[in-house]
């Protein structure tokens, strides 16, 4: 059978993205799953093992972003990253900081995913990097909160709902996930993994209180 650009074939590629439905199908920890059996490769190993593309909209600034960030066999692409960063910027304080790579990684894998499946994947950030000073202009943000160091965004992808969009990120279990289908849209960071969902508060109150809750179980600060 012949064999993609990474080395890894599509009867593997297809394994892998079988075994992933079902996770999401059957509501198993990603971790029981990857213990069933100690020859199944992560699904998620299959996935990276590539050059790393992602396509990224910013409503807020009007931009739109297609760009390579990895490269297999050469490692990080600056001129990809430095995309990356600036889409996930914030855009209101006009202030770009480094991202965190494991964040993009988390973006390709849920883009790849829903690719693969044939499913729409058009990921729109609303919100990325934050100041200091625009975290703390929004009432209730925790002031450690993930978007200050790069770590977090809050996206949707028209056409998948919330709940979908959310199990997917758990299954792929890089960090914490937030529902907010009030808002229409999710909460992914690569911070402890946890998970969290809006109910009749305020979503900055509710960002706040999910971190104080983090904080409590892990004795420090996401």
């Amino acid at each position: 059978m012949a064999t993609s650009n990474s080395g890894v074939s599509r009867r593997q590629l297809l394994k892998a993205l079988a075994a992933a439905l079902l996770l999401l199908a059957t509501g198993s920890t990603f971790a029981a799953t990857l213990t069933t059996t100690r020859r199944r490769r992560d699904w998620r190993a299959l996935i990276l093992n590539r050059d790393r593309y992602l396509r990224l909209e910013r409503p807020a600034s009007g931009e739109k972003a297609s760009f390579c960030y990895f490269r297999k066999g050469k490692g990080w692409d600056l001129t990809g990253y430095r995309q990356a960063c600036r889409i996930l910027r914030d855009v209101k304080y006009k202030a770009t900081v480094k991202i965190n790579p494991k964040l993009l990684d988390l973006l390709f894998l849920i883009q790849a995913w829903l690719r693969a499946n044939r499913l729409p994947n058009r990921i729109i950030i609303n919100s990325g990097y934050r100041t200091l000073q625009h975290n703390a202009s929004l009432e209730g943000a925790a002031r450690h909160s993930l978007h200050v160091r790069g770590m977090a965004a809050d996206i949707r992808i028209p056409g998948v709902s919330v709940e979908r969009l959310g199990k997917l990120v758990r299954a792929i279990g890089a960090g914490g996930v937030g529902f907010y289908p009030s808002k229409g849209f999710i909460h992914v960071d690569v911070g402890g993994i946890r998970t969290w969902r809006a109910a009749g508060i305020d979503d900055q109150e509710k960002e706040w209180l999910a971190e104080a809750l983090s904080l409590g179980q892990t004795g420090r600060r996401c």
